[in-house]
């Protein structure tokens, strides 16, 4: 029986030496069935050579600059895949990730599934495993709380992003993939696909480690929960005092950073020291 065909996502801006790395994972794949949608956001490199390099169905869509929450959606619209595949192009993917994943999906039904991961420093030796076997099933709520997923490690149903119009949103500067999780975890069960198949790049600037993006994005959020009774009834009170928290110490941040502090070293180090209570209130209330 023919596999079905998986449309691999990867949107870029900048890193050609990366988005050959993530290129050349994805040609290593024992799964064949796939095509590769290189979303060119606007960038000042020329890829137009990578679709001869490679061995692979590479389509290159050209697209002004509008971050990879906007560049994403284009894929999902020109993907021809019964599943999408999200790949970062500072990524990599492990040669049975795709086997594997896709084998799962379509014996267990599942219409979006994820794995573990391994983070790995750039230009350093080391490496960290995340292990998020615990991130199955209705996941909804966690969503909120703590949702260690990497884009680079979910595969969806394409059937459902187009029926349930789900998208990411290109409005919000931070945190667009956990907007499109809570989404699809809404609606659909997440299936944990049992390995680790991606590596996820650190390179001292992910959003996810600095306090000040944390207190903005955590800030956003509860602007758009605070008058859903429906996620808030889900949610541990303390969870919800943290949010609150968050949101108050969102407009210091900013208070401070107009008229006090201007360096942004400065900045993340004032952010860090007042985002500790809440981020410990969200630490103690994850799953382990």
């Amino acid at each position: 029986m023919e596999k079905p065909l998986v449309s691999v996502i990867i949107p870029f801006y900048s890193g050609i030496d990366w988005l050959r790395e993530a290129l050349n994972s994805v040609q290593k794949q024992t799964y064949k069935n796939i095509e590769v949608l290189v979303i060119n956001d606007g960038s000042k490199e020329n890829i137009s050579c990578i679709n001869k390099i490679y061995d692979l169905n590479i389509k290159i869509i050209n697209k002004e600059n509008g971050g990879p929450a906007s560049a994403r959606n284009l894929g999902i619209e020109k993907a021809s895949g019964k599943y999408i595949a999200f790949l970062d192009s500072d990524d990599l993917w492990l040669p049975d990730k795709l086997s594997v994943q896709i084998r799962e999906m379509e014996s267990k039904k599942y219409v979006w599934s994820q794995h573990s991961y391994e983070m790995f420093w750039q230009n350093k030796s080391k490496t960290k495993l995340v292990n998020t076997k615990i991130y199955s099933g209705d996941v909804y709520r966690e969503c909120f709380i703590s949702f260690k997923v990497q884009t680079s490690c979910v595969v969806v149903l394409r059937s459902i992003l187009m029926e349930d119009n789900i998208r990411f949103p290109i409005e919000k500067r931070y945190g667009q993939d956990m907007f499109f999780f809570k989404q699809i975890a809404k609606k659909y069960p997440l299936g944990y696909i049992e390995g680790v198949y991606s590596r996820f790049r650190i390179r001292g600037t992910n959003a996810g480690f600095r306090a000040k993006v944390q207190i903005d994005h955590k800030a956003d959020i509860w602007n758009e929960i605070k008058s859903d009774k429906e996620t808030l009834k889900i949610l541990p009170k303390p969870i919800i005092i943290a949010y609150k928290i968050t949101s108050l110490l969102n407009k210091v941040v900013y208070a401070v950073n107009k008229k006090i502090i201007k360096s942004e070293k400065k900045i993340e180090i004032f952010s860090k020291f007042i985002y500790l209570i809440p981020y410990t209130i969200f630490k103690l209330h994850s799953k382990k």
